[in-house]
C-alpha cells in the first residue's frame, strides 16, 4: 500500500479531486512520499515493518540514510538569522583557518596565535588524564587530548543535539589543534624551542623526543611533523567543506528551494 498525503510534506501542495496522478507521488513537485519520509525520519519500509522482516539491501539503504541524516540533516524550520550568523562564522573560519595553515612549522609560528594559548592547559591536563596508562601514553596524552577534546564535543553536538554544523566547527578546532602539535613534533629532531619548563627539549621534558624515540622515529621527526601538519590541514579543509554544505542546505531551505 502506497504512502499518501493530502498535502505534500515537501512543497505544501494540496491535492485536488481533479488530480488523478499516483497518490504516492506529489503532482506538483514529483516527490515520492515514501522515499521522502524515509529520508527525513529514517524509518524503514512499512511492508518490512509489518512483516517483521527486512531485505538486506533495505537494511543497507536504511543504514546509509541514517548516516547521511546524522551528518547532513538540517531542521525543516530554520531561523533566517541563524543561517546568516552561521554563514558569517563560516567566512571567519575559512579566512582564519587559511592563515593558521599557512604559518611556518619549524619556527612554531602558531605559538603566537590566538588559538595556541587556550590549548596549552588542555594539553597539560591530557598528561594527567592519561597518566594511569603508563609513561608513553602520559607523554602522548597531552597531544591526544588537545586534538581529541573538540571531537568529543563534536560527537555530542552531532548525536545528542543533531547539529552537524556545530560538529563541523568542532572538527575545525581539532584540525587547528593538530596543526599546533605539528611544530612540537618537528622540534623533536633538533630541539630549539623553549618549553613550559623554560628549557629546550635537548635537556629533557620534551614529549615527542621520548615518544618518537620509543617508536624509532626521532631522526625523522621533521618529516613526521610536516606529515602531521598536512593531516591537520586536510582536516581543516574537510571541516570547512562540511560546514559549508550545511549552511548551503539551510540557505536553500530558507529560500524555499
Amino acid at each position: 500500500m502506497a504512502l499518501t498525503y493530502d498535502k505534500c510534506p515537501k512543497c505544501g501542495h494540496e491535492r485536488t479531486p481533479a488530480e488523478s496522478a499516483d497518490e504516492g507521488v506529489c503532482p506538483a513537485c514529483g516527490v515520492i512520499f515514501e522515499k521522502y519520509l524515509r529520508a527525513r525520519l529514517n524509518v524503514s519500509r512499512p511492508a518490512a515493518a509489518l512483516s517483521g522482516t527486512a531485505h538486506p539491501d533495505d537494511e543497507e539503504r536504511s543504514i546509509g540514510a541514517r548516516v547521511r541524516a546524522l551528518f547532513f540533516d538540517v531542521p525543516d524550520e530554520i531561523d533566517p538569522s541563524h543561517v546568516l550568523a552561521r554563514g558569517a562564522l563560516l567566512v571567519v573560519l575559512v579566512l582564519y583557518g587559511i592563515k593558521l595553515a599557512a604559518m611556518d612549522v619549524p619556527s612554531w609560528e602558531m605559538a603566537s596565535s590566538l588559538m595556541h594559548l587556550p590549548m596549552v592547559p588542555i594539553h597539560e591536563f591530557g598528561h594527567i588524564l592519561f597518566r594511569p596508562f603508563g609513561e608513553f601514553m602520559t607523554l602522548l596524552g597531552g597531544s591526544l587530548f588537545q586534538a581529541g577534546l573538540p571531537l568529543v564535543f563534536g560527537g555530542i553536538f552531532l548525536v545528542k543535539n543533531r547539529d552537524p554544523y556545530a560538529a563541523a566547527v568542532m572538527m575545525w578546532w581539532s584540525a587547528v589543534a593538530v596543526m599546533d602539535i605539528a611544530p612540537y613534533v618537528y622540534d623533536a629532531q633538533a630541539p630549539v624551542h623553549i618549553l613550559l619548563t623554560g628549557r629546550t627539549g635537548d635537556t629533557g621534558g620534551h614529549d615527542f623526543v621520548d615518544v618518537l624515540s620509543d617508536l624509532g622515529l626521532v631522526t625523522r621527526a621533521q618529516s613526521v611533523g610536516y606529515a602531521v601538519h598536512r593531516f591537520g590541514a586536510a582536516m581543516l579543509g574537510a571541516s570547512i567543506a562540511w560546514a559549508a554544505l550545511i549552511v548551503a542546505k539551510q540557505y536553500r531551505m530558507k529560500q524555499g528551494r
